[in-house]
């Protein structure tokens, strides 16, 4: 099973993406209202009710037999999200890969291209099945400015 990643809405997504139902989605917007915080300056504890309600969720998600991947949508991505995510991920066998999705148009994650495996961006032109995205393997393509200088 594939672990996605974005910073686009539930909204996007259901405007690119045909199989929708066969993925689970954890929108972290969502597990703020519901839990009511605001999307900036959580406290310690507060961080963690929402890590632990986040395992739960790919604990559940990957459990079940009908679901082909998860998407983790956080509109408010950073570097230090996304090594806490991949190292929660490490101990769960049934999550196979950890792929970026993004906009190829307006790439609003590119900083973080080179923390993923395999990166797919959204569909331009017409609704398509998740697993028909095009993902880019070759790193010289995305033309990255250079990290180590500006962090």
């Amino acid at each position: 099973m594939k672990f996605y990643i974005t910073v686009e809405g539930i909204q996007k997504l259901k405007r690119s993406f045909l199989n929708l139902k066969l993925f689970s989605i954890i929108n972290i917007p969502e597990i703020l209202a519901d839990h009511g915080y605001g999307s900036s300056g959580l406290e310690e504890h507060q961080y963690f009710i929402v890590a632990q309600k986040i395992q739960g969720l790919i604990k559940n998600y990957t459990k079940s037999k009908r679901i082909r991947g998860i998407i983790y949508c956080n509109p408010n991505l950073t570097r230090e999200i996304v090594d806490n995510i991949m190292a929660s991920l490490e101990e769960n066998e049934k999550i196979s890969d950890v792929v970026l999705l993004d906009d190829y148009n307006v790439p609003r994650v590119r900083h973080l291209y080179p923390l993923f495996p395999e990166v797919i961006f959204f569909p331009s032109i017409k609704k398509i099945r998740l697993i028909e995205c095009k993902e880019i393997k070759d790193r010289i393509q995305w033309k990255l400015p250079d990290f180590d200088k500006k962090n």
